[in-house]
């Protein structure tokens, strides 16, 4: 099944887009990233039978993003 969940970045959100983008993107079941540099968020949509938001969310926290 679709979800998709939105994260609060900690640091610039401008300045790491392309960072965050491929680092989350190249999980499995990641179907969407978008990074909204001016509300400092990042929002992904995935397939929740392939990966569980806490991955995605401890993906973000290995690389200091949230």
């Amino acid at each position: 099944m679709m979800n998709a969940k939105k994260y609060t970045l900690k640091g610039d959100a401008k300045s790491q887009a392309e960072a965050i983008h491929n680092t989350i993107a190249q999980m499995n079941g990641i179907k969407a990233v978008r990074v909204d540099s001016f509300a400092n968020t990042v929002t992904v949509d995935y397939d929740d039978k392939k990966v569980s938001s806490s991955q995605i969310e401890s993906k973000l926290k290995e690389n200091n993003y949230i």
